[in-house]
């Protein structure tokens, strides 16, 4: 009875250990930490929602389609209340900082649906005091948001494949519309989760039911934002129209890549042979159909030029830009991102040893693996063929860093199975004595 009500109250215990440094760095930093960059972005949206009533990002005048509208609509709601002064930034600070926690204690919650809730507050505990996951809870980033909403539709697929239940089928529904509007490139990994139910063997007419209900809600989430678009833009945007950036930058990675050397050189070409589309802050589209062509242009001349440094870029040095890089830009209590860097890797290296010996040894719940193995692939090679950043890493890293504690309890739980087997066998004959 006690160790149930303990297991129960374990959440109200890690969040708290989650919510404490993030708190200290708020209140030791100040309320106007910031990187002035995408953060600074976020927010000027936010007051030019307000007063203009336009979702725009690059100028005031100028609706965007840069980003979905979460994180300025978050952001907007909190400025309307409490201001832009610094009772606001310390508010808005404070609402991330516990979206952040409330990140933590959803990946605690999904690990523990994976392993056991003593493993899952190893991994849980480790997120909630790593620095880069700290910090970036202080931010006005859509990380933190991005985590938060991730971590519970992952805990709630796979509650429910257990219970079936509407319910939670809601609220599956409800935290990934929710990730979408603040990272749409969350958007394919329902096809993961479908797959995943099916392999569970879902009733298939169930499925199928609740696949469109789930579609249902998603249009409900949608249409506004489509309706937005189509008004503003006078076409059908179906998320939004900023990757051929990201897929531009990503041509300026790893080695071998063809000139010019940065992505500055290739703004000048364009803006010499297109001067009509100065200033690009006014010419959206326009710029952004630019932006494409001459990355997959690049892409082309590359492969064709190099493919051996491409496919190496692509399929090595990304990965590693991604995963084996701690994000820590502003140092925190004399901590510098620099000096995490060996950690990062061991880390990583560690957590990827623990995920093969999970699937080894933890038999029945290896469908449960596969599917963070997937959901690993899925966002790295998203991030690969684009851009690689280490911030990236920072909302999904509970996925590879529940891969040490995952093959210990794998490992220990197929080493006590066979006193279990004993124990149950006992039991048995005493039942029938």
């Amino acid at each position: 009875m006690r160790k149930a009500k303990a297991r129960s109250r374990a959440w109200m215990w890690i969040a708290a250990v989650a919510l404490v440094p993030r708190l200290l760095v708020i209140f030791t930093y100040g309320p106007h930490m910031s990187l002035h960059s995408d953060d600074a972005g976020y927010y000027r949206s936010a007051v030019w929602f307000l007063q203009s009533g336009t979702l725009s990002y690059y100028t005031p005048a100028k609706p965007t389609l840069h980003m979905m509208p979460g994180i300025t609509l978050l952001l907007a709601a909190i400025i309307a209340l409490f201001g832009q002064g610094a009772l606001g930034l310390y508010v808005g600070k404070i609402v991330f900082a516990l979206i952040g926690t409330a990140g933590v204690v959803g990946a605690y919650k999904a690990i523990g649906k994976m392993t056991s809730p003593a493993f899952a507050a190893i991994v849980a505990l480790a997120i909630a005091l790593y620095p880069p996951s700290v910090e970036i809870d202080t931010l006005f980033l859509t990380e933190p948001l991005f985590m938060a909403t991730f971590a519970w539709a992952f805990y709630y697929l796979l509650k429910l494949e257990q219970t079936k239940a509407l319910r939670d089928l809601l609220w599956l529904s409800i935290f990934f519309m929710l990730a979408m509007y603040v990272r749409p490139n969350v958007a394919l990994w329902a096809v993961i989760g479908v797959l995943y139910l099916a392999a569970k063997r879902y009733p298939r007419r169930l499925l199928i039911r609740h696949a469109g209900i789930a579609v249902v809600i998603g249009i409900v989430f949608m249409l506004p934002w489509w309706v937005r678009n189509e008004i503003v833009f006078h076409k059908f945007i179906l998320l939004t129209d900023d990757s051929w950036n990201p897929l531009l930058l990503g041509t300026f990675q790893g080695q071998g890549y063809p000139p010019p050397a940065n992505e500055g050189a290739v703004e000048h070409q364009l803006l010499r042979e297109h001067p009509n589309l100065r200033p690009q802050r006014l010419h959206e589209l326009p710029w952004f159909a630019l932006e494409k062509q001459v990355a997959i242009q690049r892409i082309r001349e590359w492969l064709k030029a190099n493919p051996q440094s491409f496919w190496r870029t692509y399929l090595w040095l990304k990965p590693q830009i991604l995963w084996l890089r701690a994000y820590l830009p502003i140092p925190i209590f004399g901590i510098k991102g620099v000096q995490l860097f060996s950690l990062q890797r061991w880390l990583v290296y560690v957590s990827i040893i623990g995920h093969f010996v999970a699937m080894v040894f933890a038999k029945g719940r290896r469908l449960e693996l596969l599917l963070v193995w997937v959901s690993l692939l899925y966002f790295t090679l998203l991030f690969c063929v684009f851009f690689a950043f280490e911030r990236y890493n920072v909302p999904i890293e509970w996925l590879m860093l529940m891969g040490a504690p995952a093959g210990l309890w794998a490992f220990v739980r197929w080493l006590l199975r066979p006193m279990s087997k004993h124990k149950r066998r006992r039991r048995s004959a005493a039942g029938r004595a």
